[in-house]
């Protein structure tokens, strides 16, 4: 039965033969490179193999190359690419650094590149393979609105060899425990009132059937909390949403460092763009709007202008939409490579902002979310990140309730460690398209995924 939680065994299966790909196209690369190798070639990529094969799993973690659940071929390419890029800088690295000069570097992008078409084919095929022959039926268990939000995911979740339905969450306990027999996967919407979840969920696992829930902010609340007693009662500790001294000074450390290389290194890039927006338009070449920051204290965000001059003149605040005829020519393309946000390095710098963290809200915006969602001012607890937890996991038209979740966790789940795979995360979600394209209009689908109540 399909979990899409993989267990540490099946990953670890598959990042040992992911290292050994890596090593044999280190083999396949030398045969073509000589025909007769040295013996200080071999010798000095025997030294290296350790560090080779540390880097490699660090980084098949770090971008997950190592769950193959879900088939996406395009998804497979970029992480394969971004990783094996990374592996090949660092192990270039480790070669001079560790004096192994003998090593060639031609022989170190050759071996990337055979591994990059190796890892591909095989993930390719068994990702293929999983998603024929992954075949079930679903039962989501919710408001209808929730259901419809999830559609897409869910077609995923089966491959478009299953069947999902819906029932609406204020269906009978006894109603849904008779129909969920008939189902191999059970989702749980987080509108469902909680005695009814806890009563499917007994019912489901006494029945190993495998039950998703979509958590509510108060169960991201409980998780990873301290637990302790209280005489002879167990009690968890809930702390509130803050990071301590220690953490607060290492990530700011962090920003600084990290903020001013960047900047360095883009230097080239941000002028250009300054120029090419200049000469489109001859307008103004930043932009900057009003945001709220750690503690609701407002600043003012720095970005390169991707719109036309006044573009909320005649609308008013609203949100960037797909296509939107706002967006400049040189903006669209700023957008979509994430340029248009390189100037907000400045605000990190000057400590506005953090590198990672919540995306900064307007006023406007904050105000209107807060009254939908009372926990929606508790992600500015910490200061606003150029990319977070919910860009990386989410999309740019990921509703505000499931960043919210996100941001959450994030802040609960705090680590510097957590910092760093969401910058190297970030370069996925530059290069992908669909995570930068601005709110669209959804139509309602027909199919096997459309609404389906079911009569009791």
């Amino acid at each position: 039965m399909l979990n899409i939680f993989p267990n540490k065994l099946a990953r670890g299966f598959t990042i040992f033969i992911d290292l050994f790909i890596i090593i044999l196209a280190y083999v396949l690369a030398f045969t073509a490179r000589y025909e007769n190798i040295a013996p200080r070639n071999i010798e000095a990529f025997m030294s290296v193999i350790p560090w080779i094969l540390l880097i490699s799993v660090v980084f098949i973690c770090i971008y997950e190359v190592d769950r193959l659940i879900q088939y996406d071929v395009w998804d497979i390419v970029r992480k394969l690419a971004v990783s094996l890029t990374f592996i090949m800088l660092l192990t270039m690295t480790a070669s001079f650094l560790f004096r192994e000069f003998a090593l060639p570097r031609s022989v170190i992008i050759l071996a990337h590149v055979i591994a990059f078409v190796l890892m591909l084919t095989w993930k390719v095929l068994y990702t293929k393979y999983n998603q024929l022959s992954r075949k079930g039926k679903l039962m989501f268990i919710g408001a209808e609105s929730e259901f419809h939000e999830m559609e897409d995911n869910l077609s995923q979740f089966l491959s478009n060899n299953g069947n999902a339905k819906y029932y609406d969450k204020n269906s009978s306990v006894q109603q849904l425990k008779t129909q969920l027999l008939n189902y191999d996967f059970i989702f749980l919407s987080s509108s469902l009132e909680e005695e009814k979840k806890n009563r499917i969920i007994f019912h489901a696992m006494k029945n190993n059937k495998l039950v998703y829930v979509v958590p509510t902010v108060n169960e991201l609340l409980v998780m990873n909390t301290s637990v302790t007693t209280l005489d002879d009662t167990m009690v968890m500790q809930v702390k509130p949403f803050t990071l301590p001294v220690a953490q607060q000074a290492m990530k700011r450390l962090t920003d600084i460092v990290f903020s001013l290389a960047i900047l360095i290194a883009t230097l080239p890039v941000s002028v250009i763009a300054a120029i090419i927006i200049k000469i489109e338009d001859g307008g103004s070449i930043f932009f900057k709007q009003e945001r709220i920051g750690k503690d609701h204290k407002q600043f003012h965000i720095l970005k390169f202008r991707s719109m036309v001059e006044n573009a909320e003149e005649k609308t008013g605040p609203t949100l960037a939409q797909s296509g939107d005829d706002r967006i400049t020519k040189i903006g669209r393309f700023m957008r979509k490579t994430r340029i248009d946000e390189l100037p907000q390095l400045i605000n990190v710098l000057v400590g506005d902002m953090s590198l990672v963290g919540p995306r900064p809200e307007r006023d406007f915006f904050a105000d209107q979310f807060q009254k939908d969602n009372k926990w929606f001012n508790y992600r500015n607890t910490v200061k606003p990140g150029i990319t977070g937890y919910a860009q990386v996991m989410g999309k740019y038209t990921t509703n505000v309730d499931k960043k919210l979740k996100f941001d959450l966790h994030y802040i609960r789940n705090y680590s510097i460690w957590l910092d760093y795979i969401i910058l190297l995360r970030t370069v996925l979600v530059v290069i992908n398209k669909a995570k930068s394209e601005g709110e669209v209009k959804k139509t309602k689908k027909v199919g096997i995924f459309a609404k389906k109540q079911e009569d009791f």
